[in-house]
């Protein structure tokens, strides 16, 4: 009994799935979710209520067989953001909703639908426009960057200005799309771009970067899903990162909402549109909560000219 208890001992201990297996499991378990979705007989409407529900026997059966595929310790990080309210939950009798909350869920779907959205054009000018929230007024802006980071912008209908700094088309055009390689070529280009302050812990730098390329009409929709998924391995917990449901961003339009609140305190605050993945604004509070800066995007493309001037 003790030889068996030495080498028992000795065993190394299980390690815990790596991230990029529990996200992997995530995603297939949602793609399998939703095409069960698709095959359903026609939904039931839930008396009093708009949320769709279908029949708690079958999509419990079939969410588990797909779980009981990814292992047991994937499973438990899939089962922490998704799970199965039914006969004893919102539902009613024989009958389930599935639900899925958290940041980090969140940020995994704005990557799946990132993949799929449409690019921004094919012209070799990145033209952005955006409301500045920091400047007096809150005045909307255009950006136009050449492909070699040389910008004009201005004001919406007033005078564009020379101006340069920007990353340039061959830049862009290396961001690798595995949110590995992605994560660590980010890093490079923050300290190289002079992002941020000395001694900035690196989700920080991550995440002001990204908030710099999601916009940019000029990042391919597959590395803004790199993006989205290199967001979704910070340390969540450490930022205190929290999902706080859809809302809307200045303008109106509606979007998930996420906030992540860094070391110096500041809350810093994302809305992601639900349909394209794209980010449509940031917006930045103090410690005491009040206003310290942001921008809402309004529009993004890609143009063929950049302009002379307005009327």
């Amino acid at each position: 009994m003790r030889d068996f208890t030495e080498i028992r001992g000795r065993r190394p201990e299980p390690q815990p799935p790596r991230d990029e297996v529990v996200l992997r499991a995530r995603e297939n378990l949602m793609r399998t979710i939703e095409t069960e979705t698709s095959t359903q007989p026609p939904a039931v409407e839930a008396p009093d209520s708009r949320a769709t529900v279908v029949r708690l026997d079958q999509r419990r059966r079939r969410i588990w067989r797909v779980v009981a595929g990814v292992g047991a310790a994937a499973c438990v990080a899939v089962a922490a953001s998704i799970f199965v309210v039914g006969d004893d939950g919102l539902g009613g009798p024989e009958h389930a909703q599935v639900l899925a909350a958290g940041p980090q869920f969140t940020l995994q779907q704005a990557a799946l639908v990132a993949e799929t959205s449409d690019p921004a054009g094919t012209g070799p000018i990145r033209h952005l426009r955006f409301v500045n929230l920091t400047d007096e007024g809150q005045p909307t802006y255009d950006r136009y960057v050449r492909p070699d980071g040389t910008a004009l912008v201005g004001k919406a209908g007033g005078d564009l200005e020379e101006t340069s700094g920007y990353l340039t088309s061959a830049q862009l055009a290396e961001l690798p799309t595995d949110p590995y390689r992605l994560r660590t070529r980010m890093l490079s280009l923050s300290s190289e771009l002079g992002l941020g302050y000395p001694g900035e812990a690196p989700d920080r730098a991550l995440y002001r970067l990204a908030t710099e390329l999601l916009p940019d009409p000029g990042v391919t929709p597959e590395v803004k899903a790199g993006i989205y998924r290199v967001l979704a391995g910070l340390d969540l917990e450490a930022i205190k990162a929290r999902d706080l449901g859809v809302g809307a961003d200045r303008t109106g339009r509606p979007g998930d909402v996420l906030e992540f609140t860094f070391e110096e305190g500041y809350a810093d605050r994302l809305v992601i549109d639900r349909e394209t993945s794209a980010l449509l604004s940031t917006e930045t509070a103090d410690r005491e909560g009040a206003p310290a800066g942001g921008q809402v995007y309004v529009s993004a493309e890609m143009v063929n000219t950049m302009p002379l001037a307005y009327a």
